[in-house]
């Protein structure tokens, strides 16, 4: 069987542990799943192990900014598919991310849904042009996960809807987004966003 080779670079652990789980439910072995907290040791990784797939956040404040190395990364391979996290995505960057080919583009903070369904829609679009990346993805499907298995060590798996208790109160929550490094949730009887490790799901 084929490796098909995946780079996270972001700088949260827990937002790298979340893509990478994501991707083994969907049946990518975890050794083929790279992750680097800056884009010098994304590069440095990549020269080593030569990615297929790249998902970047933007290094906006670094010399070597997500568009830089993907540029850097396709000269390694110049059939490098990649996608961008941003909690800056301003159309001049949405624009120069599709110029140079990017999959998808998520704003942060964005909801586990949103990433499940980009990276989802990107595999089987990927799948019809890579044979081993498309025998894992035969149509787009929902990951291969157990209902229970959060993508975040320790971090109770929610969606909208769901009952849940806070504090002894029994309530429901109305939103989950990822924010940097921990699942938020917003309820419907209680003010503002909670860390998803606060709640016990009913």
């Amino acid at each position: 069987m084929s490796a098909v080779r995946f780079l996270v670079a972001d700088s949260s652990p827990a937002l790298q542990t979340f893509v990478k789980n994501l991707l083994v439910s969907y049946g990518f072995e975890a050794a083929w799943v790279h992750t680097s907290r800056d884009p010098q040791s994304a590069l440095a990784a990549a020269k080593e192990q030569a990615p297929h797939f790249l998902l970047t956040d933007c290094f906006a404040k670094s010399a070597l900014n997500a568009v830089a190395l993907v540029q850097e990364l396709k000269a390694l391979n110049p059939d490098l598919r990649w996608a961008l996290m941003s909690t800056q995505l301003h159309p001049e960057l949405n624009d120069t991310a599709r110029h140079q080919g990017a999959m998808f583009q998520l704003e942060k903070p964005f909801g586990v849904h949103d990433m499940q369904s980009a990276m989802g829609k990107a595999l089987e679009q990927w799948g019809r042009d890579n044979h081993e990346v498309g025998r894992r993805m035969p149509g787009y499907r929902r990951p291969r996960m157990a209902p229970t298995a959060p993508l975040v060590p320790d971090t109770p798996t929610l969606k909208a809807g769901d009952l849940v208790d806070y504090q002894g109160t029994r309530d429901r929550v109305r939103y989950v987004i990822f924010r940097r490094v921990e699942l938020l949730v917003q309820l419907d009887s209680t003010p503002g966003m909670l860390p998803a490790t606060k709640l016990r799901k009913l």
